[in-house]
């Protein structure tokens, strides 16, 4: 495996890092025919690191961050000849709980600076999700008995944690606002701005300067078509998706159905 050779388009150090040590764990799993994991990624690194990971075409991946449409995933490398049915994945769900009624209400910023200030690397942390009076931390295995056996409060506030069965969790789906509206094409330029209430000029700008991806991949071009279901996400303007496209009207343009995740 060429390192330098998969890496030279990749210029920004943490990036070119972390890129690095998923190619590592790449390189071990066609070695050793052994699945090996990589450490949570956010969906920037994920989309570039599943793109890099193809170009190899030897090993089958998985994603997973804990539960279904969870935003931080680890990746799961493994033979082709292997069952991705049989991957268990090293994340634990850690239950962070508080009483509301004695404590102002707490936010990711909260539960994500207490955990790291443990001393917790972020890239073994995932999603944290909050609720009223708890949150659940998904975390590596490596590291989850170890919050749960020293994190004591979040900010000024006390709190209790212990792990959940990951098969028993009940996450509420994510709300998202849709809205119908006509557009001239299905060029990625002209839906993005549909999606995040745009202009095409200003959904350009985002897409060359590397900020949009579709289905947690960079986006490489304005005219990229996009299809139904796919997730559109900008830095700086948050994620959406193209719900559906409808017929034309009689100017010939097209209706489509878009969500934003709220």
């Amino acid at each position: 495996m060429d390192k330098h050779s998969l890496l030279k388009s990749y210029c920004q150090p943490d990036e070119k890092l972390l890129l690095a040590k998923v190619l590592d764990q790449a390189d071990l799993c066609l070695k050793r025919h052994i699945v090996c994991f990589t450490d949570f990624m956010d969906p920037s690194v994920r989309g570039k690191a599943g793109e890099l990971l193809e170009r190899l075409g030897e090993l089958k991946i998985k994603a997973f961050g804990g539960y279904d449409d969870a935003e931080r995933v680890m990746f799961a490398m493994f033979p082709d000849y292997m069952d991705e049915d049989e991957i268990i994945f090293p994340i634990d769900a850690v239950r962070i709980s508080y009483n509301s009624k004695f404590s102002s209400s707490l936010s990711h910023r909260d539960f994500l600076g207490s955990i790291l200030g443990l001393g917790i690397e972020r890239i073994k942390v995932g999603d944290i999700l909050v609720y009223d009076g708890e949150a659940l931390c998904f975390s590596d295995s490596s590291i989850s008995q170890y919050i749960v056996s020293n994190l004591e409060r979040v900010g000024h506030t006390k709190v209790t944690a212990q792990i959940a069965a990951l098969e028993l969790l009940n996450i509420p789906e994510k709300k998202i606002e849709t809205k119908n509206v006509t557009v001239s094409s299905l060029r990625a330029d002209t839906v993005f701005g549909a999606v995040f209430g745009k202009s095409r000029s200003e959904a350009q700008e985002a897409i060359r300067a590397e900020r949009a991806s579709v289905n947690w991949r960079p986006l490489k071009s304005v005219s990229e078509p996009i299809n139904d279901g796919d997730v559109l996400s900008v830095k700086g303007w948050g994620r959406g998706t193209l719900v559906q496209t409808g017929g034309t009207t009689k100017k010939g343009r097209i209706v489509i159905t878009v969500g934003r995740y709220v």
